[in-house]
């Protein structure tokens, strides 16, 4: 026998819980630029694309997105005996090749580093500052730069230059309002942005002077753009 709870549930306007349709549903990206948008492949990741498309992305730390090239590295065959005489001259060289290098060598200091000179005193004489350049591996620890050479042939580079060059600058708008209040503040103080910036009335909400200032530089130049239109028309 079916229990009252079971009944309630059965005649319910409320769905059932179903994932079945859980594959169906369509990760949708939002875009900011239409172009990059319609050439996009939701195939590929981030890095990938970018790559693609003759963009390039930075990213903050290792979050995958490229494939490592893989080199084959074919085994040398070594004969039991010369093996240990092998690593004892790898290791002897290594010694030498320590000795040799400078530590108060700018090259062999790492950028953003410096090491000092003191006498016997204890009194730094000298500070020598680094400039030897990390390693490719170990940027890539820290920041990972996809980057490629942008070729002038791409179609997209050239819609997103076109884009660019055809950039329309957005003028800022004053409402009827505003310009009402900025005139009362005009009318009583002038241009003395002190003494409207301790009105209560007409500035209740302490606009400070610099905002004030502001406030008027945009309206001065609202009311140029203003009188040019109504000539030209």
């Amino acid at each position: 026998m079916v229990s009252v709870r079971k009944r309630k549930m059965a005649r319910s306007s409320v769905g059932k819980v179903s994932r079945r349709k859980k594959d169906t549903h369509k990760k949708i990206r939002k875009f900011g630029n239409q172009i990059i948008a319609e050439n996009w492949d939701n195939k590929l990741t981030l890095s990938q694309n970018y790559e693609r498309l003759g963009l390039k992305v930075r990213l903050g730390k290792k979050t995958g997105g490229v494939e490592k090239h893989l080199k084959v590295i074919k085994p040398i065959k070594v004969d039991d005996e010369d093996e240990g005489d092998l690593v004892d001259d790898d290791e002897n060289k290594k010694e030498a090749d320590q000795e040799k290098i400078d530590p108060y060598d700018p090259a062999n200091i790492l950028e953003g580093t410096a090491k000092l000179i003191k006498n016997d005193d204890g009194k730094v004489v000298k500070v020598i500052y680094g400039t030897k350049k990390l390693d490719a591996e170990e940027q890539d620890s820290n920041v990972i730069e996809i980057s490629r050479k942008v070729t002038k042939d791409s179609s997209v580079v050239k819609a997103l230059e076109k884009l660019a060059s055809s950039e329309v600058k957005h003028e800022k708008l004053i409402s009827e309002r505003e310009i009402e209040w900025l005139r009362k503040l005009e009318t009583k103080y002038g241009d003395d942005y002190e003494a409207m910036k301790w009105d209560r009335k007409l500035n209740p909400f302490q606009e400070s002077t610099g905002k004030l200032r502001k406030r008027f530089k945009d309206l001065h130049e609202f009311e140029e753009r203003h009188n040019d239109t109504e000539e030209r028309a």
